[in-house]
């Protein structure tokens, strides 16, 4: 293997990213006990600073190679705008799965891909929020913020998509109506998708 190659991998393994080809890889890695974390902090950070170092080397296409688990909103949100925030297009190829946290962070890619087996879930989360009666409170009424925020992602790109241009014309102002008939959908449980199905429902664009 030759000097260049050997580069180019120490920047993939060390960095998730490569200058020269543009690609970001967004995947989690296993903590002290053997667990994999999920979205969380390291792996936001890390990202965050490859997309903004590329966007700011120039506006050529880039692609992220995304494989990951569900996990924190707060760290899912900061990679979902550091994608929105990029002039660059960015494609987000999914591997394995999109589920919760990864397939909200799924929808801010300007183009959006999965893998012929990878599958897609959406669900209103869950929470282990702990303290006394009026914290608890307090943040049940934040998560009922979160959950909106949520179902207008998914919205604002699935109204394009067959399934909801058929049943609501595909017109913009119709948004909300799709949010209510989500809301509606995930009050029997988590959604699982075959990538066929996240394409039709309009959660990706095309598979490979």
């Amino acid at each position: 293997m030759n000097v260049y190659h050997t580069d180019f991998l120490q920047d993939i393994h060390n960095h998730g990213a490569c200058l020269s080809s543009r690609d970001v890889y967004l995947h989690n890695s296993h903590n002290s006990d053997g667990e994999n974390p999920g979205v969380e902090y390291k792996m936001a950070s890390s990202f965050i600073k490859n997309m903004t170092t590329l966007d700011k080397k120039s506006q050529d296409d880039i692609t992220v190679h995304m494989h990951s688990i569900g996990g924190e909103w707060s760290d899912g949100m900061a990679i979902f705008d550091a994608v929105r925030l990029c002039k660059s297009k960015v494609t987000m190829i999914i591997y394995g799965q999109a589920e919760s946290m990864s397939s909200v962070i799924l929808q801010s890619a300007d183009e959006r891909i999965m893998t012929a087996n990878s599958y897609f879930m959406l669900h209103y989360g869950s929470t282990g929020i702990q303290g006394d009666h009026n914290s608890v409170h307090n943040w049940l009424k934040f998560e009922e913020y979160i959950c909106d925020v949520m179902f207008n992602i998914y919205a604002k790109r699935a109204y394009k998509g067959h399934f909801f241009k058929e049943k609501y014309g595909g017109k913009k102002e119709n948004i909300q109506k799709v949010v209510s008939w989500l809301k509606r959908k995930l009050k029997s449980g988590d959604w699982y998708m075959n990538p066929t199905d996240a394409v039709y429902y309009g959660f990706a664009d095309r598979i490979i």
